[in-house]
C-alpha cells in the first residue's frame, strides 16, 4: 500500500492532493467522504509519535458538510501520516477552518480524478485494481493482522463490532493458528 500511495504523486498538480487523501484513507481508515471534509482544527500533529484525527464532518451531498455516517469519532494516526499531514498544512499555510483538500480553483476534488490517479499508481506498482475505498478495508485488515482488538478496530472505523466481524470474517478465520498459540500460552500459564 505504501508503494502504491507513493506512486500517486506525479508532475500533475493535483496528484499530491490525491496521494495524501489516499494516505489518510489507508493509515487512518477514514471513509473518502470524511477525508474530503477534514480541516486543520481536527488534527493533532505532535512533533514525535502518534497523532490523532477527530472525525466530525463528512461530505453528505456534493460538498455539503454533515455528520459522519456513524457519528463523530477520534482516530489515532501513525507517525508516517502525522509527518505527511504536518508538511501539507505547513506548505498550504491554511487557517484552522479551511478544508485540507481542495483543487486549485477551491473546489472539491473529483472522485473520478482520485480514482484515476489511484488506478494509475496501482498499475505502475504492479498491483491489482482496487477502489479508493478498498484502502479503508486494507487499513482494517492491517490492524486486525497486527492483533488490534476487535473493539478498537471497530471504534477507529466507526463500526459496530458486529459489522466489523461480518465484513472481515475471512481475515479473522485465517488466524486460527495464532489464536491457538495464544490460548495455549494462557492455559500453560
Amino acid at each position: 500500500m505504501a508503494r502504491a500511495i507513493d506512486a500517486i504523486a506525479t508532475h500533475q498538480p493535483g496528484s499530491r492532493t490525491y496521494q495524501l487523501m489516499t494516505a489518510v484513507v489507508y493509515y487512518a481508515g477514514l471513509r473518502p467522504s470524511e477525508v474530503v471534509m477534514l480541516r486543520p482544527r481536527v488534527l493533532v500533529l505532535p512533533e514525535d509519535g502518534w497523532g490523532r484525527i477527530d472525525v466530525v464532518e463528512a461530505d453528505i451531498s456534493f460538498d455539503e458538510p454533515g455528520e459522519p455516517k456513524t457519528g463523530a469519532r477520534s482516530v489515532p494516526i501513525p507517525p508516517v501520516l502525522v509527518a505527511m499531514l504536518t508538511a501539507w498544512v505547513e506548505e498550504k499555510e491554511m487557517g484552522s477552518d479551511a478544508l485540507l483538500f481542495r483543487t486549485r480553483t477551491g473546489r472539491l476534488p473529483q472522485r473520478s480524478n482520485w480514482a484515476r490517479a489511484w488506478q494509475r499508481a496501482l498499475r505502475q506498482t504492479g498491483l491489482s485494481p482496487l477502489r479508493v475505498y478498498d484502502c479503508r478495508h486494507a487499513a482494517a485488515t492491517t490492524w486486525l493482522k497486527a492483533g488490534v482488538p476487535l473493539g478498537e478496530v471497530a471504534r477507529r472505523l466507526g463500526h459496530s463490532v458486529e459489522t466489523l466481524v461480518s465484513t472481515y470474517v475471512g481475515v479473522l478465520a485465517e488466524d486460527e493458528g495464532l489464536a491457538n498459540a495464544r490460548i495455549a500460552d494462557v492455559l500453560a500459564g
